[in-house]
């Protein structure tokens, strides 16, 4: 996998899932551009951190475009913002709560794709990755909201792998299972939870925002490019014993 010098814009910075693929993707010589409503606590050389909703859409166009003018170029983006849901059942929603969430899980996917692809385009090659959920197959109570919001990252993401194939750019998503991160440990660290949870992961074990990296940085690299509309599960083996 060679990643030196290459350039990845990664959303969700901050922390979990993002900052990790931000800290792999350094490891392996990378520039990284990290974007988040939070500042970083990255200190690297190779990279730079934006402060930004991935909603702003004009701010995302002015990032994306900074970017570009400072590298040359883009290979790669990992859609990694996302927030859960409000965790009530749907007639209990009010349309403001649904909105949220589908609006920074989906249209902030959407958002930051749109203004990469066309330095993608430009170059004739390109990756992107996006961070769905196994919640987007496999249901339970009270997730309405956030089942809809990454079933509907998991379509997009087979919609975009075909307007980009004839640029050869690849677009596949990544389903975590249950992964320990500073947004799932109120409830992991409860004990119970924990090994209620461990029970059901053939694994034996919850994931960690390094297992999801490590998927995410397969999808960027050249040993992928025969690999466009999928969606990878990163589970445990969660998915394959329901």
């Amino acid at each position: 996998m060679d990643f030196e010098n290459k350039v990845y814009i990664v959303t969700g910075a901050g922390s979990g899932m993002g900052k990790s693929c931000c800290e792999k993707l350094l490891e392996k010589k990378a520039y990284v551009i990290g974007i988040d409503i939070q500042d970083s606590s990255i200190e690297h050389d190779s990279y730079k951190h934006y402060k930004a909703n991935v909603l702003d859409e004009e701010r995302i166009k002015t990032c994306v475009e900074e970017v570009e003018k400072t590298y040359g170029h883009i290979d790669g983006l990992v859609n990694a913002a996302g927030i859960f849901g409000n965790n009530k059942p749907f007639y209990e929603l009010t349309t403001e709560e649904w909105n949220r969430v589908l609006s920074v899980n989906t249209t902030g996917t959407f958002i930051v794709s749109k203004a990469a692809a066309p330095a993608m385009i430009k170059n004739k090659r390109g990756k992107i990755v996006n961070i769905s959920c196994i919640r987007s197959t496999i249901f339970k109570n009270n997730m309405a909201d956030y089942a809809a919001s990454k079933g509907a990252v998991a379509s997009m993401t087979s919609a975009m792998a075909l307007d980009l194939a004839p640029h050869n750019i690849q677009v596949n998503s990544v389903a975590p299972g249950f992964i320990y991160t500073g947004m799932t440990a109120a409830s992991f660290d409860i004990p119970e939870v924990k090994a209620q949870s461990e029970a059901l992961i053939p694994n034996g074990r919850l994931g960690k925002p390094e297992d999801i990296a490590s998927v995410v940085l397969f999808l960027l690299s050249d040993m992928s490019d025969y690999v466009t509309g999928a969606m990878l599960f990163a589970d445990g083996g969660y998915h394959i014993q329901k």
